[in-house]
């Protein structure tokens, strides 16, 4: 298979019109390859390249190349693929938009608690997350923050490009998305119920196991009330977007009649007027929580709106939004420039600028 081959095969991907071994080829090529941040000199991908052909069987039909998964191993092939499809990238100078997106990570451990009374505290980037202990906030390592009000409620907040981890009083763990913001008492003591509220962003959550005090999640639109389960709250969209994993969870629609129950692997949508139920696609949801961005025949919108909270950046479009849906996988520990050579390799012109602070992703095409 040569470059023009690959191009044309993810082109079909694209479209929609592959067949189930090519789609699982494309896919395990793309979240193998792209989640990591290998660098490989030019002449080792060219003897890799070399040494993977001579086990590749000869062509006996126009489309024989697709048996690539068959002919060898599957680790080989995802390896092939890549380089097929990579190769190009490492043979043209890198422009000065991928220079400059090769600066830009994630903020990583970044978050602000606001205390009842108004104050902030900004937390250590060195720490992973925080435990509210009754009259306490304490870091995961045991070392104190502040004395809280036992009675009050706070707020952690996350900006584009962070992430935190809360272990709540009753030892419920939430992680926080990039730009949420997550309202909860410093104490379930004396209360019916344990509620806190998604205010925005995105959480994901293990909740303690209390029969007798159930969990409720308040969101836009809705409430979400469990015992003990793991699941994640969407708000980023119009569409609030729920995804189970383990356990059950009843969802009531504010100030409606309207209730729904999730089953693990379900995952349901709403807007505010009624729910629709799908089967969810975990590896793609919840990839996020994994220390990754997955895309899986995306459109081109979504995903740099998921750039855009995660590195913190502006994206414009100069000549209207490109009709392109693209698979793909990074560690969100990856620089933009990862992100934007998928884009490169998929046709789509692009660069960047610099705007009062703010960089600039441009999309011309």
């Amino acid at each position: 298979m040569d470059n023009e081959q690959a191009r044309a095969l993810l082109k079909k991907y694209n479209s929609g019109q592959c067949t189930e071994d090519e789609q699982a080829l494309i896919e395990q090529s793309f979240f193998a390859f792209n989640e990591q941040d290998i660098e490989v000199s030019f002449e080792k991908l060219k003897s890799i390249k070399k040494q993977i052909a001579t086990e590749l069987p000869k062509p006996e039909a126009k489309m024989s190349f697709l048996k690539i998964s068959v002919a060898i191993s599957t680790a080989a092939a995802i390896v092939a693929f890549a380089i097929y499809l990579f190769t190009p990238r490492y043979e043209n100078n890198i422009d000065k938009s991928l220079e400059i997106a090769g600066k830009i990570f994630s903020k990583g451990n970044v978050a602000v608690i606001t205390l009842s009374d108004g104050k902030t505290i900004e937390l250590d980037k060195t720490k992973v997350g925080i435990m509210v202990d009754g009259s306490n906030i304490i870091y995961n390592d045991g070392s104190k923050i502040t004395a809280a009000n036992p009675t009050a409620y706070q707020s952690i907040s996350t900006p584009k490009g962070g992430e935190y981890k809360i272990v709540l009083s009753d030892g419920t763990k939430v992680w926080l998305n990039a730009a949420t913001v997550l309202q909860y008492p410093t104490s379930f003591r004396d209360r019916t119920e344990r509620r806190v509220k998604l205010v925005s962003g995105e959480a994901y959550f293990e909740v303690a196991k209390d029969k007798d005090h159930p969990f409720i999640v308040a969101s836009r639109n809705q409430d979400l009330t469990v015992l003990g389960t793991h699941f994640d709250v969407n708000t980023y969209e119009s569409t609030v977007k729920t995804t189970l994993l383990e356990g059950s969870v009843k969802l009531n629609l504010n100030g409606k009649n309207d209730s729904l129950k999730l089953a693990p692997g379900e995952q349901s949508a709403t807007s505010g007027t009624s729910f629709e139920k799908s089967e969810a696609d975990l590896g793609i949801n919840l990839a996020w929580r994994n220390g990754k961005i997955k895309f899986r025949n995306k459109d081109i919108k979504s995903i740099l709106q998921e750039a855009e909270r995660w590195y913190n950046i502006k994206v414009e479009y100069e000549n209207g939004m490109p009709n392109i849906h693209l698979t793909g996988g990074i560690s969100r520990k990856s620089s933009l420039a990862t992100l934007l050579k998928l884009l490169q390799m998929s046709g789509i012109d692009f660069t960047m600028k610099e705007e009062q602070d703010i960089k600039v992703l441009i999309i011309r095409s």
